[in-house]
């Protein structure tokens, strides 16, 4: 074979280098077409992001609007009456406590009507009321929702001693426990949980101890067995 030309030579090389040159110019134009369709992928994805978190806030602050300020179900529309009856076929194992049986469910925006003073049971607010000591009365359709979920509800009259009142206070500092004044109540003090009632006269009456061991989150007798007493409406003391 012919040895080349030092022209053919220069031809060559130059055809080299312009091919290397191209190559890396598509390798740039790719890593640049990469570059942008990685931006255009984070700015999808931090926009998705955008959305849901701004959804996420504004559910929060919708249940902040309506649980957190102690007023759930005040644009009340339509009455119903809680469908209680007595159950005298329940025995309780402690003296005076009187027996219901009580259907569920969530009734929002209505006027709940009770029976019962304090309720035992029903239909009530889908909010229920943190648990804890309350020095105002609370409503009974949130005070219903929570011993659903296992509470057992102290009331007394908000003419009680402030005394008596501090050893009520006592015995509910403990979870699952309400404890609050109400207007209207028959005894001086009265102990509900869900389907269950004992009214007492003062609160060293040792059937309150007896009633909360037996009936606070009961596994048989709470319809929502293992539901939370926190999350809800209210802020006690």
């Amino acid at each position: 074979m012919a040895p080349q030309s030092g022209t053919s030579k220069k031809q060559n090389k130059a055809a080299k280098n312009a091919k290397m040159a191209a190559t890396r110019q598509r390798v740039a134009e790719q890593r640049e077409r990469d570059r942008k369709a990685a931006k255009r992928r984070s700015i999808l994805i931090g926009g998705t992001a955008a959305v849901v978190a701004a959804g996420v806030i504004a559910g929060l602050v919708a249940v902040v609007m309506t649980s957190d300020d102690g007023k759930s179900g005040n644009n009340l529309s339509g009455n119903i009456t809680a469908d209680v009856s007595a159950a005298p076929n329940i025995t309780s194992p402690i003296e005076g406590v009187a027996t219901y049986t009580a259907s569920q469910g969530h009734e929002p925006n209505k006027n709940i009507t009770y029976k019962q003073t304090p309720p035992v049971g029903g239909q009530h607010d889908p909010v229920w009321q943190n648990c804890g000591i309350y020095s105002q009365p609370i409503q009974d359709r949130n005070g219903v929702h929570s011993m659903e979920h296992g509470a057992v509800w102290i009331t007394y009259n908000p003419s009680l001693p402030a005394d008596q009142v501090a050893k009520l206070q006592t015995k509910a500092r403990t979870d699952f426990m309400l404890l609050s004044p109400h207007d209207g109540m028959s005894s001086p003090i009265t102990v509900t949980s869900w389907g269950f009632q004992l009214k007492v006269d003062n609160p060293d009456d040792p059937r309150i101890d007896a009633f909360i061991k037996q009936y606070r989150v009961n596994k048989q007798t709470t319809p929502e067995y293992g539901a939370a007493c926190t999350g809800g409406i209210g802020k006690p003391e």
